[in-house]
């Protein structure tokens, strides 16, 4: 009995009113964490995702004007190592390529998920449909290291399964080298990464496909509009907002791409396939040089950071002329 008018002692002082009057007002402590709660709630993982972001960002800038080696003291440079970078033709061919490869990889892999996308929305079973959209996701799950590594074998030039199909259907009488060739290497990477990043775009479309009210196709069908019509005027102005998410994370990705290229070819042949990516794995990890290889990652994390505002401000302005 004495631990329980304790108890609500304690109660009273902390929760209730401090005159003890029943006003409906809250006490002291309930309406503090009331006013702070969101405070008290977003503080700490606000705090971690600070820390995670801010230390490896802080080191990343400081080593990038140091000459930062995997031995030796670290020794301050200031600007020399962007001022490198600029004079490295390897660096400009590393760009381009890193260009052409987001290009190619974001435009394939737009157009598989989308027909993907229209096939699956096609399909009047729901239960086949979810089966079709369940495949998309495993086919999405597979880690990009492994879908090179299985491509690579794939495309081998000796025992590859590829060549022996085409050999097989007549299309070609020699073995070609997919991943040895500098010309055929670099569409292989790209093609490989659009077959790799289509199961997310189809996703994000499909569910975009599915908010568009059947009313809208069933009026333009009785107004005689035929297919190509429909996916003009209603299909692809209600897909703006999913396509739009949908190329901004692809080519976030695809410009910082090295799974793919890394499993597939290493950058090889002759720097054909080199990247940004992999040349900064090159010049930090196999030379040893961090001080440069952080001075590429600043720039490269610069560009995307461009890139999307851009984008983003973008899809602001035509979201607010569609509204």
């Amino acid at each position: 009995m004495a631990s329980e008018n304790l108890l609500s002692s304690v109660r009273e002082v902390i929760f209730d009113h401090p005159d003890g009057k029943d006003t409906g007002d809250i006490g002291p402590i309930r309406e503090f964490i009331n006013d702070h709660f969101m405070f008290f709630v977003l503080t700490p993982p606000l705090l971690v995702l600070g820390t995670l972001v801010i230390l490896p960002s802080s080191y990343l800038v400081w080593s990038s004007v140091h000459e930062a080696r995997s031995w030796g003291p670290d020794v301050f440079v200031g600007l020399e190592n962007y001022i490198a970078i600029f004079q490295d033709p390897m660096f400009f061919l590393s760009l381009k390529h890193s260009v052409m490869y987001v290009l190619g990889s974001v435009s394939l892999a737009f157009v598989l998920g989308l027909t993907a996308a229209l096939a699956i929305n096609q399909v009047a079973s729901k239960r086949v449909r979810s089966s079709f959209t369940v495949l998309i996701l495993l086919a999405w799950a597979v880690p990009l290291v492994v879908t090179g590594l299985i491509w690579r074998f794939m495309l081998h030039a000796d025992y590859g399964i590829v060549n022996a199909l085409l050999m097989q259907a007549g299309l070609i009488s020699t073995k070609l080298g997919f991943v040895s060739d500098p010309a055929l290497a670099f569409i292989s990477v790209v093609v490989v990464d659009a077959w790799a990043r289509a199961p997310f775009a189809a996703i994000l479309l499909l569910a975009g496909l599915q908010t568009i009210p059947d009313d809208l196709y069933e009026a333009a069908k009785v107004d005689g509009a035929n297919f190509f019509q429909k996916f003009r005027d209603i299909t692809i102005p209600h897909l703006k907002p999913q396509a739009a998410i949908a190329l901004v994370i692809m080519t976030m990705f695809a410009f910082r791409t090295f799974s793919i290229v890394f499993a597939l070819t290493g950058g090889g042949p002759a720097n054909s396939t080199r990247v940004l990516a992999t040349y900064i794995y090159q010049a930090g990890i196999n030379q040893g040089n961090i001080g440069y290889a952080s001075a590429l990652s600043v720039i490269m994390i610069l560009m995307t950071m461009v890139f999307v505002t851009f984008y983003v401000l973008q899809i602001q302005e035509d979201a607010l002329d569609t509204a």
